[in-house]
């Protein structure tokens, strides 16, 4: 649907089935491959060159079987991959939402880490002043201009897009909810925002009053997840407790049901710097958990 804003933009869709028939010659490497319908990053692989792509479709697949127990085929799809251009630049999540008049109003401005040119994980998003004031108006530019080829009301969403000097483009555009697992708290934490309450009540953030006062500190989330080669339900307990001190100034620890999704806790945290963060993003989180024993007769 927005493929006439970004006329220069390489993807395709291919059914799973069909893919190792696909001719990689005209693949304009580097690119990404994905399911097409998503969720928490499973199953997302770059691939930088030809000599990656197997490596990348078989852990793809292995993604997908390891998933299949977890989501629902609504959630995570494994039929139809996405390959699509290798977004270079910034990543930047946005929580926003069309009023009534279809006017779209930005509530939240999160920026996303990660620990090298591989790494597809939800791990940390943080966000500060400065990374607000990098994105805010191209992130409301971005919303005015799907407005031209889909004009929504009434109607949240969640995107994530890429800034590469004046170059953004869009990652995925999630319908009808905000950050999830309730992660869009995170700017209630920073700034004192309900979202909810902004959206149900057709209001809009006064940003400029909010840089005024908000500090110079970082207010991240961190994601903590079951390893993928690890199965859940071979995970007896998680040490809450240890992994809570790895945090220097922990806003909120959030327990969270592992069994279901793998997900372990979200740790809601501030940092004097962006250092905190790249020591957590490289954070083995195997030692706090307990495996179960399997004993045989």
């Amino acid at each position: 649907m927005t493929k006439s804003l970004y006329p220069h933009f390489y993807f395709q869709d291919i059914d799973l089935s069909m893919i190792s028939e696909l001719d990689i010659n005209q693949i304009p490497f580097p690119v990404v491959i994905k399911p097409n319908i998503g969720y928490s990053s499973v199953g997302v692989h770059k691939v930088k060159n030809e000599q990656d792509w197997d490596i990348a479709v078989n852990q793809l697949k292995a993604d997908l079987l390891h998933s299949g127990g977890l989501y629902d085929s609504e959630v995570v799809g494994s039929q139809t991959v996405l390959i699509e251009e290798w977004i270079q630049g910034e990543e930047y999540a946005i929580d926003g939402y069309y009023n009534q008049d279809g006017e779209p109003v930005i509530l939240n401005v999160f920026k996303r880490s990660f620990k090298d040119d591989y790494d597809t994980s939800d791990r940390i998003y943080y966000t500060s002043k400065l990374a607000i004031d990098e994105i805010y108006h191209d992130a409301l530019k971005f919303m005015k201009n799907i407005q031209t080829v889909l004009p929504l009301r009434n109607y949240p969403v969640h995107f994530e897009i890429r800034k590469k000097g004046s170059r953004v483009i869009p990652i995925e555009i999630n319908p009808l909810r905000f950050a999830g697992a309730g992660t869009t708290d995170l700017g209630y934490h920073a700034y004192g925002m309900n979202m909810y309450e902004h959206y149900f009540s057709g209001t809009k953030p006064d940003w400029n009053r909010i840089l005024e006062e908000m500090d110079d500190r970082i207010y991240s989330f961190f994601f903590a997840e079951v390893p993928l080669e690890i199965n859940p339900e071979g995970v007896a307990r998680i040490d809450h407790d240890g992994l809570r001190h790895e945090f220097e100034h922990v806003l909120e620890y959030r327990q969270l049901p592992f069994q279901n999704d793998r997900s372990v806790a979200i740790i809601f945290y501030r940092s004097e710097d962006l250092n905190e963060n790249l020591q957590l993003l490289h954070l083995d989180l195997i030692p706090y958990l307990t495996i179960k024993h399997l004993f045989f007769n």
